[in-house]
């Protein structure tokens, strides 16, 4: 009896070690992504003549994951498995940069062929001028857009400013830049030094745009002690970033963060004073939010989604600010608009399709001088496979359905963010354009790229545009149906904006915004004047302009 029940129990131990056997192979199946070998990349770049050039950079976007061509143009590189797809590009001076999108191919290399054009836009560049009576100025807001304000910036070195020619539309202030060869940023806080390959850069000091490719070469000080502070400030710059806040999204830990999030379902210009958090929660404009009612993840594509029909405020509970324009909630925020009401984003806080994403405030403040490459190792406790994998799993199987499910997340060629420092917007029901009916249509053609937005707008009639030397920027108003217009010099007519579904009003929202467009991005604008105006309420008072953008 004994020996059949010790043989019983015996069976029953053999056959759970046998089915705990089996779900830990599962788990190794299913983490096998997270630690599948590394996958190879090898090719060859030509010029435009079939000439193999040597010495050409071949880098995978926004790493430090690159190398350079040899003398018969050939190169290789090895890509470690959680890159599951690459950008890689190709750059050379005097030349175009060439990108193509892989995905991995474990256990077989990738062949990659490029060929590279000459850059005859840059060589139309016209080098002088460049120390004109307006290159401080120019200079001063080129170097804040492209390195941000943190303290970082002072520890940063453009290695060759001579390849940079800088533009300045004096009507509106902006400055444009374009460069004969990749800019080059020894940014020593960090212990990086960047190859930024720029493909437009514009900024007006508050608010800026800039898109290209990136290599970060470490660049770390052979001096221990020095290399270890290095490596603390990376942990902080990280730490306190935008990208760390994704992460700490996609993992529900919000509160290791010290953030808390609020929805704004109705802005205010509450940067004229300051006023009390407690109260616009209390009477609803801000609605407190959970990382699982704004954040899902995506397991047929493998992202995570941010989404939002109103702007989302995230306070920074561990970072004091006295400037804070509450007057109870003394920390560090920031302003996230999403115009097409998502961005999808990587484990690793990577934006994959930003949507034309808009921060406000202390992100809108990062540059150059807090970037981190995406290889970037994550802090071990955020990123350690196994828990990413469990992470994941269940993820896939608790997300919920974003409010609205037809939302479209296009793919975008090159991670483009915009970048404004002021301001705030108030969003429009997705509904709300029904009861817009235009007063008038204006044609956008070919031939109005060669002028500016505001050159296209004094085409609508009874639309008056004008500017002000005094404070150097336009004024846009209607001259009929406003009988306040000459009641106060402080009055503020500035017709209202509706780009992209977003609203906007007051001069200090619309005209920057307006500087940022090119006639290019334009796809359609009509006008609506106040009557027509009433589904906005007080706010299309002045009438409202609609612009639709290119996606």
């Amino acid at each position: 009896m004994f020996d059949s029940g010790f043989h019983r129990t015996s069976s029953a131990l053999s056959g759970a070690r046998l089915l705990y056997g089996c779900l830990w192979l599962l788990l190794l199946f299913l983490y096998a992504p997270c630690h599948a070998q590394e996958w190879q990349i090898a090719g060859t770049v030509y010029d435009e003549n079939s000439q193999r050039l040597p010495s050409v950079a071949v880098y995978i976007n926004n790493t430090s994951i690159g190398t350079t061509t040899d003398k018969a143009g050939n190169f290789h590189l090895t890509v470690p498995a959680r890159h599951r797809k690459a950008e890689l590009v190709a750059s050379f001076v005097g030349y175009k940069p060439e990108v193509k999108q892989l995905q991995a191919t474990p256990g077989r290399t990738a062949n990659v062929v490029f060929k590279l054009d000459l850059n005859n836009v840059i060589k139309e560049v016209v080098i002088t001028g460049k120390r004109d009576r307006h290159w401080n100025r120019k200079w001063k807001i080129f170097l804040n857009g492209l390195l941000g304000d943190a303290p970082f910036a002072r520890q940063c070195k453009i290695v060759n400013p001579e390849s940079i020619t800088l533009g300045l539309d004096e009507a509106s202030g902006r400055v444009t830049a374009a460069s004969s060869e990749p800019v080059v940023i020894e940014n020593s806080a960090l212990g990086y030094r960047i190859r930024f390959h720029m493909s437009k850069f514009e900024s007006n000091g508050k608010k800026t745009f800039l898109s290209g490719y990136k290599f970060f070469e470490s660049w770390l000080a052979e001096d221990p002690d020095k290399q270890k502070k290095q490596l603390r400030n990376r942990e902080i710059a990280f730490k306190d970033s935008f990208r760390n806040f994704l992460v700490l999204l996609s993992r529900k830990d919000l509160e290791a963060g010290g953030i808390e999030m609020f929805v704004m379902k109705t802005t205010r210009e509450f940067y004229l004073t300051k006023i009390p958090l407690e109260r616009e929660v209390t009477s609803g404009n801000f609605m407190p939010v959970t990382a699982d009612s704004i954040c899902f993840f995506d397991p047929n594509k493998g992202h995570y989604v941010l989404h939002s029909k109103y702007p989302v405020l995230v306070f920074q509970r561990r970072l004091f600010n006295s400037a804070s324009v509450f007057s109870d909630y003394p920390f560090k925020y920031s302003q996230i608009v999403l115009p097409n009401f998502a961005c999808t984003f990587t484990e690793n806080g990577w934006l994959v399709s930003p949507n034309g994403i808009t921060i406000h405030d202390t992100w809108a403040r990062e540059g150059f001088a807090d970037m981190l490459p995406i290889d970037y190792p994550l802090p071990k406790d955020q990123s350690e496979p196994r828990q990413m994998s469990v992470a994941l799993l269940q993820n896939a199987g608790q997300a919920k359905e974003p409010p609205n499910t037809d939302l479209k997340l296009p793919a975008i060629e090159a991670q483009q963010t915009l970048l404004d420092k002021e301001g705030l917007i108030q969003p429009v029901d997705k509904a709300g354009d029904g009861l817009i009916k235009p007063d008038y249509v204006l044609p956008v053609s070919e031939s109005d790229n060669s002028g500016t937005v505001f050159d296209l707008l004094k085409r609508i009639p009874g639309l008056r545009v004008t500017f002000d030397a005094a404070s150097n920027t336009y004024k846009v108003h209607f001259i009929e149906n406003n009988t306040n217009l000459n009641a106060s010099t402080s009055f503020d007519n500035t017709v209202a904006l509706l780009l992209d579904r977003v609203f906007y009003s007051g001069a200090d929202s619309v005209i920057p915004i307006l500087n940022s467009l090119t006639v290019r991005d334009i796809k359609s604008v009509s006008a609506v004047r106040y009557g027509s105006a009433a589904a906005f309420g007080a706010r299309g008072g002045n009438g409202v302009l609609v612009i639709n953008t290119h996606p």
